[in-house]
Order: structure tokens, then sequence, then C-alpha cells
């Protein structure tokens, strides 16, 4: 019988500023730097993409969560880009996004399927090939390696260990109910979210006005109980996968509670377990130099 690790092993909560930051990850979350835009078509989805850095650099693959699209990552990327000095593409999932096109696939190991397909189409199965997947785009990562993508190392952003009745309620939230006008979204967001940085706001507006409601119906009810991923990552395809486990504070809003996060060491590590002090769910609106510290420290392989 295997014995959890106490939380005290854990790695402290982390705390961090601009100037904790490598110069060029620092300098850049002040800037509106603008991405590079695509489309990779996959089993006849049209994946929509936005990218950063150099295109012969070693890739880091962005994957959003319900509700949002890649635009949620519009600091964390270039930041990556910047401070890793590597190719970081951010895709938007199937009825997200500009992607669109729900093809009917909420299981979380239906839709890594999908996604490991745009993996190939993409040109991104390499053996240093990075995956950083949020909330249910955290959740289909940690199913990649079983739809035969194996990453150098993959990072769940506070992928949540809610129950299937909770994880229901979102469909009730103000924060991710579906707009028809962009304008009208914002306006609601900004006074939901006052200490948002504005491009958060426009981000989530944009992303609420684009998503397939039927399709994150179907996510939020179509999968059970959510675990943090812990399934996934003890499945045997998983194997030697290296994990690492970036989570939000359970006391600010953060969905991996501190008994999912002793299971989770168990499998990762528990150096590889990081939380980000008062980080919400989506720590990159609140603790945006904390996540990208905590991206970093998490992304150097080994």
């Amino acid at each position: 019988m295997t014995t959890m690790p106490p939380l005290s092993s854990l790695p402290p909560p982390i705390v961090a500023s601009a100037a904790d930051l490598p110069p060029a990850a620092g300098a850049i979350l002040e800037l509106d730097d603008a991405p590079e835009f695509g489309i990779v078509e996959s089993g006849g989805i049209p994946f929509a993409t936005r990218a950063w850095g150099d295109l012969a650099a070693a890739p880091v693959l962005l994957v959003h969560g319900v509700t949002a699209s890649s635009r949620i990552w519009w600091r964390v990327g270039p930041a990556l880009a910047s401070g890793l000095a590597r190719r970081v593409v951010a895709v938007d999932q199937p009825g997200h996004g500009r992607t669109g096109h729900w093809v009917g696939h909420p299981r979380f190991a239906d839709n890594a399927a999908d996604l490991a397909g745009f993996i190939a189409a993409a040109g991104l199965v390499r053996p240093d090939l990075a995956v950083v997947g949020h909330s249910w785009g955290g959740m289909t990562a940690a199913c990649l390696p079983a739809a035969g993508i194996r990453p150098e190392v993959l990072v769940l952003l506070d992928p949540p260990a809610i129950t299937a009745a909770a994880i229901a309620t979102m469909l009730d939230d103000p924060n991710q109910r579906q707009y028809e006008d962009v304008d009208e979204a914002i306006t609601a967001l900004g006074d939901l979210h006052p200490t948002w940085a504005y491009g958060d706001v426009v981000a989530k507006a944009e992303a609420l006005t684009q998503f397939d409601e039927p399709a994150v119906r179907a996510i939020l009810t179509g999968n059970g109980d959510w675990d943090g991923g812990l399934a996934a990552l003890l499945d045997p395809a998983a194997t030697d996968v290296p994990a690492r486990l970036v989570r939000g504070d359970p006391e600010a809003g953060g969905l991996i509670p501190d008994a999912m996060a002793a299971r989770l060491a168990e499998r990762i590590g528990a150096g590889n377990v990081l939380t980000i002090a008062g980080g919400s769910h989506a720590p990159m609106r609140t603790r945006i130099e904390a996540t990208v510290l905590a991206l970093l420290r998490a992304l150097r392989p080994g």
C-alpha cells in the first residue's frame, strides 16, 4: 500500500512579480504582442491557431478550457516563447473560438484523439514537444499519451477535480453564459471582474460569443466526475511521460483540492506539484506573473 506524500512535502506556493521572471518574459507581459494566426485541418476540423516565437524552435502547445479560446493565452504565449526561446502554439478546440466545427466528441479521450490528429497535421510530433492544458484542456491533454502523443513534458494547469454535479453548475454560471454581442459581454465581465486586465476581459468576452452551446453542455455533463486527470496519468500509455501539475489556490477558486494534489503527487512526484498563491482556477487572469513563472519551471525537462 502506497502512502500519499504529506502536503508539507510540496513546494511552497509561488508568489511572483515581473522582476522574478527572465527579463524577456517579464518585459513582454507589458506588451500587446500580436500572434501569428493559422488554420490546420485534421479529421475535417479546421483547427484555428495563434502562435509566437521562432518557427524552427522546440514547440509548446497550449490547450484552453471550456467556453474559452486560444486567446486566453494572450500574455502567457508570448512570455513562454520569449522566456524559453520556444515556438508556442495555442489552439482553439472543437466547438470553441475560431475553430467552431463541433463534431460531437465530448469525452476527454475522444477529444484527445482529435487533438492528436491536429498535433500530427501541424507537424508538432517531435521528441521536444511540450503540452500545457488548462481545465478541460488539461483533462484532454492528460489523455494524449493514450492517443499516441507522448510529450517531452505534460503540464496540467488546474484540471478540475470536482463532481459531475458541481461541474454541471457551470451551465448557469454568468461567467460561462453565451452572448450574441461581444460589447455586451465585455461590459458584463468587466463589472464581474474589475481586477482583470482588459485583455483578459476581451478574450473571455469574445470566447463567450464563439462557443457552441450544445458542445459545452455535452462536455460538462458527459464526463462524469472530473478527477484532475489522475486516471489518464495512471493509464499504462502514460507511463514514463513526465507530468507536472500547476494549480490555483484552493482558497481562491482553484479546483484541485489538497487531497487530490497529494494523490497526483504520488504519480508525478511532490516536487512537480506547483501551487500559485492566490491564484484562481484560471490563474493567468489573476496572478499572471506567478503563472508564467510556474509554467517556466514546469516546462523545463528533467
